[in-house]
């Protein structure tokens, strides 16, 4: 995998829209699954049962987000390689789009926690129950806890197992790539890609009554995060790049094919805890997602990334970590404050509950980010790569950046 840079008839780097809209995309099926399709009270074998089963998958969000996830800071890291502040930049910049507003989100959860259990009201209940040790939250351990413990503990914070598993990866990723190169760093991706799925059946076997540590641990997620890597890998690389531009047969026979298999996973195994999903879904799943991205970026004229370029999944996806941190306990809290009990719709003013809810979240992302995380993402990009040359002395000043916001 060596030559050099490739000059490809599509963006990767800076703001690409395509990108927004499949984090759009992804944060949208988090927050179907958590609002509604776990939330509606059906029957089995009625219209409504079977209109739900579309969303058997939307909590497979999380895995387009650790997709786009590994193909965003891979790319940014194989463009920074050869970078002589290379790692500083990196984690300054990861720091402030990430370290911030999840401390700030983690001392409001626990302020909530205490003031609910001091006050001894059962009606938010549903937002503490199970809770895990706070220590962990604080170190991205968490999903280390959650693993050990068989749970994800308080559904508060239970959505924060995949932001340890990103935190993670990245005190990985960037020395992979920083040291590794051509074929090493492609056997690398493809070795850990193909490792996750076989610890996740050692884990299955080894404890079969535990699910957790197989959906929560970082190696055993990482073969979505290196899909989004490798193809990083793929499209800055000037002969894999002009292959996949050119070869349109290939998407055309992928996507139905994954898209089948897709559908048979939630038809037969959509559980996020069976063994079938827990073994080779999620790399499946992985593969849809990078083979989607991949089409998207190299078909930009084409209706998939006409739509993905749509103002509102931009808009959504652009708010997609925020929205991420808060949905759950605005959930807990508005079903409790109006309903006194764990968020359960059962008819239609329940049903507008979630809505307002859904609406809460999503004006208090769109808050957090224009008052909080875009300043503090603009201060990160204070700090900008440079060439190897160009930097003699580790304490020499990092150059500001200028323009809108970076990815």
């Amino acid at each position: 995998m060596t030559g050099a840079a490739p000059t490809p008839p599509f963006r990767l780097s800076g703001r690409i829209p395509e990108l927004d809209g499949l984090r759009g995309i992804a944060i949208a099926m988090v927050l179907v699954w958590h609002y509604f399709f776990l939330s509606i009270a059906r029957h089995p074998g009625t219209f409504l049962s079977r209109i739900l089963a579309l969303g058997r998958l939307t909590w497979t969000g999380v895995d387009l987000f650790f997709v786009l996830s590994g193909f965003l800071i891979g790319g940014i890291l194989l463009d920074a390689r050869t970078s002589s502040n290379y790692s500083r930049v990196f984690y300054t910049r990861r720091f402030f789009r990430i370290v911030p507003v999840y401390f700030a989100f983690l001392a409001f959860v626990l302020l909530v926690f205490t003031i609910i259990r001091s006050s001894g009201d059962a009606s938010f209940s549903w937002l503490t129950r199970d809770a895990l040790p706070v220590f962990p939250y604080w170190i991205f351990g968490q999903n280390l806890w959650m693993s050990a413990a068989a749970t994800l503990g308080a559904n508060a914070l239970a959505p924060m197992w995949s932001l340890a598993i990103e935190e993670q990866f990245y005190l990985t990723l960037p020395w992979i790539i920083r040291f590794c190169s051509g074929s090493a760093l492609l056997i690398a991706v493809l070795s850990g890609i193909v490792l996750a799925p076989a610890l996740r059946l050692a884990l299955h076997f080894a404890f079969p009554t535990n699910w957790v540590p197989a959906f929560a641990l970082m190696p055993c997620r990482a073969d979505a995060l290196l899909l989004g890597v490798l193809a990083a890998i793929l499209l800055r690389h000037p002969g894999w790049s002009t292959r996949i531009q050119r070869n349109r047969g290939f998407f055309a026979v992928a996507i139905p094919v994954l898209a089948a298999g897709s559908a048979f996973l939630a038809w037969k195994a959509s559980d996020l805890y069976s063994p079938l999903m827990q073994c080779f879904g999620y790399t499946w799943l992985g593969l849809f997602y990078a083979t989607l991205l991949v089409y998207a970026l190299t078909r930009p004229s084409g209706p998939f990334a006409y739509v993905l370029r749509s103002r509102w999944l931009g808009w959504l996806g652009g708010i997609a970590y925020g929205t991420y941190l808060f949905h759950q306990p605005v959930q807990g809290l508005v079903f409790g404050y109006i309903w006194h009990g764990a968020p359960h719709i059962f008819n239609f003013a329940s049903f507008f509950t979630a809505f307002g809810a859904l609406v809460l979240t999503l004006v208090a992302a769109r808050l957090s980010w224009l008052y909080f995380e875009r300043p503090l993402i603009l201060f990160g990009h204070r700090s900008t790569y440079l060439p190897a040359e160009s930097l003699t002395s580790s304490d020499a000043a990092d150059r500001p950046a200028r323009g809108t916001v970076p990815v």
